[in-house]
């Protein structure tokens, strides 16, 4: 390789881990994102399972509970809770294949997003 060839190979490994470096705390915040969004969801699930949800439902079909929550959907609403709990699971799967994949050194595959 002559001389120039590896200097623009090594500036461009250079700029690969500049950008790595860039992204790296990113990827801190979401880890910390993530914890954060699945204690919310486990209080969510909790609260779905209770007998305190159930008479609150109970008291929405009576009408005495003001569930309009604008731009969202109420979390007394037909499946909303249970559709984040699925839609939860979901994005789990896909961000724990994404880590095997790139973990699994013997993997001859390229990761699905």
């Amino acid at each position: 390789m002559k001389p120039s060839t590896q200097q623009a190979r090594l500036d461009a490994l250079q700029e690969t881990y500049r950008q790595w470096l860039a992204l790296k705390p990113a990827l801190y915040q979401a880890k910390d994102t993530l914890s954060h969004a699945m204690q919310l969801m486990q209080q969510l699930e909790r609260s779905y399972s209770s007998a305190e949800f159930a008479e609150l439902m109970n008291a929405d079909s009576q009408g005495t509970l003001d569930t309009r929550t604008p731009g969202e959907y109420s979390v007394l609403g037909e499946d909303t809770i249970w559709n984040e709990l699925a839609e939860k699971d979901e994005l789990l799967w896909s961000i724990l294949k994404l880590c095997i994949a790139h973990l699994d050194k013997s993997s001859a595959h390229e990761p699905s997003a």
